[in-house]
């Protein structure tokens, strides 16, 4: 590899001239490398510069740079394949690329996790990403995620991307928890995670309403050749008021929440929903107040906090909160 990246842009830059002229002298190529680098580059430079593209067993570069040593020459045979790409990044790209390709590794057990793992592997290699940067790339232990268990019906992400780009309807054959099974037929929107669960959402075409169907419970998907108009869908919006994966049909109501103060430090630098806003924060109590559509998952996430936790309004929800703690007490009675 290159010692450093002005060497790297001065292959490339070399590569490309001499594929876009019949020929070039080394002054004429040091003269081109210094304008587009902004820095002399001498002569003698381009000299080895050329003798690497062509020789260096360590680069394995092999460029079929032919020399005409009587007009001082170098130039490139019709037809030479490609040799570098487009593909130039900065420090801060590279550890950007890094840090996502250490990332999606809590995937690797999915099996699109492969072809990610290629396309990352592509942008490494067609780079100027040094031996001591790609070498980061191979360990695993200086950045650690957290594992993601391969699930039933992951095997259908590319498939339904596919749909998507192609605004394809899907038909779906689908297994209910009571064992029932249906069919659908969906115009797929998005593909959401939410808690290492993956979902479909899309426009059911029998009802006309958006739906959300869980990936583990679908036995079977088949893209139909059946078209549909782009629609008007935004994440954001739709999932704004929800707590979770449920978006349902009711009207989103503000909840009035206290919490030790204790547990106001977590809640303070990790809100519990995006709607979330301080009300009271003092040395005796914590007040949030959201607004929310009240689900299953919102009413499991309050839940989980037990005693640290208070519900103050709507009194619906405070009354709903107080019969779980009742019945639950009633279960370890003896």
């Amino acid at each position: 590899m290159p010692k450093n990246k002005d060497a790297f842009s001065r292959y490339k830059i070399i590569d490309f001239y001499l594929r876009h002229h019949d020929f070039a002298t080394t002054k004429r190529l040091a003269e081109i490398c210094s304008e587009r680098l902004g820095i002399n580059v001498a002569v003698r430079t381009i000299q080895k510069d050329i003798a690497d593209l062509r020789f260096d067993t360590v680069l394995n570069i092999n460029a079929p740079i032919v020399e005409n040593r009587k007009e001082r020459t170098y130039y490139y045979a019709k037809g030479t394949p490609e040799i570098f790409t487009a593909i130039e990044l900065e420090d801060e790209e590279i550890y950007a690329l890094l840090f996502y390709a250490k990332t999606i590794s809590q995937y690797n057990t999915y099996p699109i996790f492969k072809e990610i793992s290629k396309a990352v592997r592509k942008v490494i290699d067609n780079s100027n990403i040094s031996l001591k940067s790609k070498d980061l790339f191979e360990k695993e232990t200086f950045l650690e995620t957290e594992k993601h268990v391969a699930l039933k019906g992951i095997e259908f992400i590319p498939m339904l991307l596919d749909a998507m780009s192609r605004k394809k309807i899907i038909e779906v054959e689908y297994q209910k928890f009571n064992n029932g099974i249906t069919y659908y037929r969906i115009k797929p929107l998005l593909i959401k995670e939410d808690k290492q669960m993956w979902y479909i959402l899309g426009v059911n075409t029998e009802y006309d309403k958006i739906r959300t169907y869980a990936l583990d419970r679908i036995i079977k998907i088949s893209v139909t050749n059946d078209d549909f108009e782009p629609l008007q869908f935004n994440s954001s919006e739709y999932f704004r008021f929800s707590f979770g994966i449920t978006v349902n049909d009711e009207a989103p109501v503000e909840v009035l929440i206290s919490f030790t103060p204790d547990t106001g430090n977590y809640l303070r630098t990790l809100p519990i929903h995006e709607t979330q806003e301080i009300i009271e924060d003092t040395a005796e109590k914590f007040i949030i107040k959201l607004k929310v559509i009240p689900s299953y998952e919102f009413y499991s996430k309050i839940l989980s906090y037990g005693s640290d936790a208070t519900i103050l309004s709507p009194e619906f929800i405070k009354s709903r909160f107080q019969k779980s703690f009742e019945e639950a007490v009633r279960n370890y009675e003896i």
